[in-house]
């Protein structure tokens, strides 16, 4: 079994990825992330579930970790 769900619309993905990596500069985790967000905000849809050790997942776990105990 696949660690990440599959992408229903590649062509989608890869202009929401095109656009990250261009507002961001380079490629990372944080670029992906946004590329992510913008596939769902576009209607770009996922087959299978991801799991919960994906490590995008977990760098957002720790991300907004940090956030909060940052914002106390």
């Amino acid at each position: 079994m696949s660690k990440t769900a599959k992408r229903t619309n590649p062509e989608l993905w890869e202009a929401c990825k095109k656009e990250a990596l261009d507002k961001m500069g380079k490629f990372s985790a944080r670029a992906m992330q946004y590329a992510v967000k913008l596939y769902k905000d576009r209607g770009g849809e996922y087959l299978g579930e991801k799991t919960s050790d994906n490590s995008l997942v977990e760098w957002t776990k720790e991300d907004k970790k940090k956030q909060k105990k940052d914002n106390e």
